[in-house]
């Protein structure tokens, strides 16, 4: 074989050795690369579920605090009717025991 072509062959094969080298560092890269992303996606995935949560206890505590409004609220009205209703029966307790007294005078001043 003259030099030429072992020349040639020797370019060849450190061609090939370059390439295979380079794929071999381009597939580490990639592998990398995802490892990265895929850490990075955890990460944020993580903030999201975090930052949810954190909206989901401040949207429960405020939605707890406007219950307490209206409960409050629906008490102060509730005791309003009651006060109401207990001023009614008092009167009409009154007119009862007056015309009761009222009858009692009669039978007994006619008698």
């Amino acid at each position: 074989m003259p030099a030429m072509d072992m020349d040639a062959i020797r370019e060849i094969r450190q061609a090939e050795q370059q390439a295979e080298e380079i794929k071999k560092q381009a597939m580490e890269k990639a592998r990398d690369i995802l490892r990265k992303a895929e850490e990075e996606g955890n990460r944020f995935l993580a903030e999201v579920v975090q930052q949810a949560q954190q909206e989901r206890q401040q949207f429960m505590r405020q939605a707890e605090h406007e219950a307490k409004k209206e409960i409050e609220s629906l008490g102060q009205k509730v005791e309003q009717e009651c006060q109401k209703i207990r001023q009614v029966a008092q009167i009409r307790m009154d007119e009862a025991i007056s015309l009761v007294m009222g009858k009692v005078v009669n039978i007994h001043g006619h008698s």
